[in-house]
């Protein structure tokens, strides 16, 4: 989603935690800055990077930053294959089923790949089922399931399990080296993002201080790169639940509410604001083609 005008671009990347975080129409009229925001459910640092490197060789300007929403889960995940193939040509079709099997790291598109290839063996599976219930009738036996199903009155809002943080490089983490290695070269400055989440999931979450070191050691290798960390109570109230999206019980990610996100985008414009005062748009000249 494209909002605003003003010097330069603003790039939003991250998950569907920054899609509900990040209020790109405040962002713009704050920083005087047209936001591009693709931060969506299952983009990963793999989509982040090849849509920079699109973005990179579309537009003569530099961006004026580049926002990323840092999830706790985020280098156990896979980019969604065929969004990925959307921005690089060169994935071809058949990594959707590699090996005649369905990639977990794709969406419903990978499922219906594999359907359509199997479409064969289906139809002599459901040849065989008729003739099986056919033989049924005739012999008058019980065709009805015996699988056990879920007691109408058991509980489904169980606590999650503790969840351990997974460090990176881990699926795509070296994807994310390389997206701020690039942004490096092209001095464009990157903000790691660490959004906040509510006390129960922090609870379920638990090794924070292992997360936002693992983090803020990523960020020391490159010069351009700052993180703000907003998942602690003196930057952000995560005991308010109504700044976050109500669920059925803990949850081992949440979202921010429509409060949570105006509020969160507030702190964090007040927090960069005096670098985007201080940096003008004439300190940004267009990249070099040689």
């Amino acid at each position: 989603m494209i909002y605003g005008e003003g010097n330069g671009d603003i790039l939003i990347f991250g998950s569907s935690r920054a899609r509900f975080a990040f209020g790109q129409f405040q962002m713009s009229d704050r920083l005087k800055a047209r936001t591009i925001k693709v931060a969506a459910a299952g983009r990963f640092p793999r989509f982040s990077r090849l849509f920079y490197l699109r973005h990179r060789k579309e537009n003569a300007a530099k961006p004026r930053a580049v926002f990323y929403g840092i999830d706790y889960f985020m280098f156990e995940k896979k980019s969604m294959l065929n969004e990925l193939a959307a921005l690089d040509r060169e994935l071809r079709a058949d990594a959707l089923n590699p090996a005649g099997a369905v990639n977990e790291a794709s969406s419903l598109l990978s499922r219906i790949s594999l359907l359509f290839r199997k479409k064969p063996d289906i139809d002599d599976f459901f040849g065989a089922v008729i003739k099986l219930d056919r033989a049924r009738d005739v012999a008058g036996e019980d065709g009805a399931d015996a699988v056990d199903v879920l007691n109408a009155g058991e509980r489904t809002d169980r606590p999650a399990p503790r969840r351990p943080y997974r460090p990176q490089p881990g699926a795509e983490g070296a994807d994310l080296r390389k997206l701020l290695a690039v942004l490096e070269e092209d001095g464009v400055p990157a903000y790691l993002v660490i959004l906040p989440d509510i006390a129960s999931t922090n609870a379920i979450n638990f090794e924070q201080d292992k997360y936002k070191s693992d983090i803020r050691t990523l960020a020391g290798s490159y010069k351009n790169v700052t993180v703000l960390d907003f998942n602690r109570p003196d930057r952000f109230d995560l005991n308010d639940a109504a700044l976050f999206r109500a669920t059925k019980g803990p949850r081992s990610n949440c979202h921010l509410s429509e409060e949570g996100r105006i509020r969160f985008t507030r702190n964090l414009v007040e927090a960069v604001l005096p670098f985007f005062a201080r940096r003008g748009a004439e300190e940004i000249p267009p990249r070099s083609r040689s």
